[in-house]
């Protein structure tokens, strides 16, 4: 691949980023804060783990959103019956109304934007992100395991 093809990927992906930050802006939600609640509205329940691994956050920024959201009285935390290492992010009713509130604009913005790229174009887009994201992180890794050599 050419070197100018990666730039222009690499250009995409920022340029899509920037946009997520801009809507951020204009709603006037920290992006940590916008992850977390996007996330539990669509998955109900998560562990702190598993939010940090689906956002590019820092595990601090992550607690830092969920203690906020918490002391409103918009997240609950339960620790896991088998694992008290483990704690599960849940949101409340008033949490939940919240979110819809905070992230219902996103989503739609998110859905018109399918919509205009159509079924097959979303389909492809998504199984050439994960191809290209699978692919980044194997050549990653084994460039790792040969400079520990």
């Amino acid at each position: 691949m050419k070197n100018s093809e990666t730039e222009k990927l690499n250009l995409a992906i920022v340029r899509g980023s920037k946009g997520y930050e801009e809507w951020d802006r204009r709603h006037h939600m920290a992006s940590y804060l916008t992850i977390i609640l996007y996330e539990l509205l669509l998955s109900k329940k998560l562990t702190q783990k598993e939010i940090v691994n689906r956002s590019s956050f820092p595990k601090q920024s992550i607690n830092k959103g969920i203690h906020q959201l918490q002391e409103k009285g918009y997240l609950s935390l339960t620790i896991d019956a088998k694992d008290n290492r483990v704690k599960y992010c849940q949101l409340t009713a008033s949490g939940k109304k919240y979110a819809k509130e905070k992230i219902s604009s996103l989503i739609k913005l998110e859905d018109e934007v399918a919509a205009k790229l159509g079924p097959e174009k979303m389909r492809q887009l998504i199984a050439l992100n994960e191809e290209w994201s699978e692919a980044f992180w194997q050549v990653l890794e084994k460039e790792k395991r040969e400079s520990a050599k």
